[in-house]
């Protein structure tokens, strides 16, 4: 894996992300770009973020 794509999930309860790894990532405001947040935390790899799924 040269990345990790990270997924924006919207949903009824809460806003997160889940990533391509595996692992689940919840901010209490912003994105992983406004979070600073450029490597995946679980895996390491580049963090890739996809299209929001509702």
């Amino acid at each position: 894996m040269e990345k990790c794509e990270w997924k924006f999930i919207i949903d009824e309860n809460e806003n997160h992300y889940e990533s391509e790894c595996g692992g689940e990532w919840f901010f209490f405001e912003g994105t992983t770009k406004e979070n600073q947040m450029t490597l995946c935390p679980f895996c390491g790899e580049p963090i890739h973020e996809c299209e929001s799924i509702a």
